[in-house]
């Protein structure tokens, strides 16, 4: 809403009610959005008679449909299909293999059948995966069958419980581990062509069991002929899936020289991470993003300095009590914010079944060394601290 008004740029809200977005000053209506064919008619019946001129989805949840109401429209757009490819960890390992982009050994998992025959010479370690879900819940490294089939068991309880994820519950992903840094591109594609807008390196080794995310920062300090690289990889795989416009947040994994794809998303990045493009740049990414999708043109983008996000992870599962060292922590040189999000008597769940940090350190600097630096120290003197969560049980009676 703030980029804009920056840009003077109407905007029309559709959502299904879930959650309060429209504010009661501006336009909007809602729509089922379980049914997508529905859903499209449904938000084209209802569109005004005036000058819309994109239309942009802000979760990955309804890209499908935001594709769909653009196709009505007649506005350039992603295909479904290639969305779909995106969106399924197992179509888009397929597709990139077809077109001979680096992928590591992959094998589809059927849920409902034996494991032991489908396991039967997987190499290790691997990587258990859902075909969906984000914020790497339900991914789990295992180094052996036991473990393997322990990650198989948890991510398909996690599963059970995601009921918008019905048709992802019956399959999983095992793919080989891919060691070295991991790094993500945030970019916007125009007739196919990938725009660069940033690449955030992620400091902090991911090497499992799970793989909460935990430290971007941007700009990059890999040298400039592997970024290059990234691009060059990214822009492979956008083709291979069929993405010709709009934003892409995607992530890479760079071992030896070679770059992995782990993910290409037709969407930007979530949460407030896009915030560090707007410290660093002085301009925000919702800008660029609803300035590309109006075909405006903006101004090259510099950075001025570095800037980085912790997001801040959930040491132990509990019943938050209290949060120490907040004063201290915000008061560490280059801190801009240290956000709590969760609230006294929250709930905090580890990965892999949990998926939502409980706040954000955001630091500016000259450089990305001084910011992850201070992002560090200023974590350092955070303390949440937890009672456990003990099960309630009724005891039934059978007097009156």
């Amino acid at each position: 809403m703030a980029a804009a008004e920056q840009h003077d740029i109407p905007l029309l809200f559709v959502t299904d009610g879930s959650s309060e977005i429209i504010p009661l000053d501006r336009p909007g209506f809602r729509v089922d959005l379980s049914d997508p064919d529905s859903a499209v008619k449904s938000i084209c019946d209802q569109l005004p008679d005036c000058n819309i001129r994109a239309v942009i989805a802000p979760d990955e949840k309804i890209v499908e449909i935001a594709a769909s109401v653009s196709a009505t429209l007649g506005f350039p757009h992603n295909p479904v299909d290639a969305l779909r490819i995106s969106s399924n960890k197992f179509l888009a390992r397929k597709t990139l293999e077809a077109s001979n982009l680096p992928v590591p050994e992959f094998r589809l998992i059927n849920l409902n059948q034996e494991l032991n025959e489908q396991i039967d010479s997987l190499r290790f370690p691997c990587v258990a995966k859902p075909l969906s879900l984000s914020a790497s819940r339900g991914v789990i490294r295992a180094d052996s069958v036991s473990e393997l089939i322990e990650a198989i068991s948890r991510i398909k309880a996690i599963l059970a419980v995601e009921t918008s994820l019905v048709e992802h519950q019956k399959n999983l992903l095992v793919e080989e581990y891919i060691p070295g840094s991991e790094h993500a591109l945030e970019g916007y594609l125009v007739d196919g062509e990938l725009e660069t807008i940033c690449i955030f390196d992620k400091p902090d080794p991911l090497e499992g069991p799970y793989f909460e995310e935990t430290y971007y920062i941007t700009p990059s300090t890999l040298d400039g002929d592997i970024q290059r690289h990234i691009k060059h990889v990214i822009q492979e795989s956008c083709l291979a899936y069929g993405l010709k416009m709009g934003p892409v947040h995607a992530e890479v994994r760079v071992y030896d020289g070679q770059v992995w794809i782990l993910e290409v998303a037709a969407r930007s990045i979530g949460g407030d991470c896009g915030r560090l493009f707007e410290l660093a740049t002085n301009s925000s990414l919702e800008e660029t993003i609803l300035c590309r999708s109006m075909g405006k043109k903006q101004e090259t983008i510099h950075f001025n300095s570095a800037a980085g996000v912790l997001m801040i992870p959930v040491t132990e599962d509990g019943i938050l009590r209290r949060v120490e060292g907040v004063t201290e922590a915000q008061s560490i040189e280059n801190i801009l914010e240290v956000r709590i999000d969760v609230r006294e008597s929250n709930k905090l769940t580890r990965w892999p079944e949990g998926g939502k940090y409980p706040g954000f350190i955001f630091a500016q600097a000259q450089t990305p060394e001084i910011v992850e630096s201070s992002l560090r120290k200023a974590y350092s003197l955070l303390k949440f601290v937890c009672l456990p969560e003990f099960p309630v049980f009724v005891e039934h009676s059978d007097s009156v």
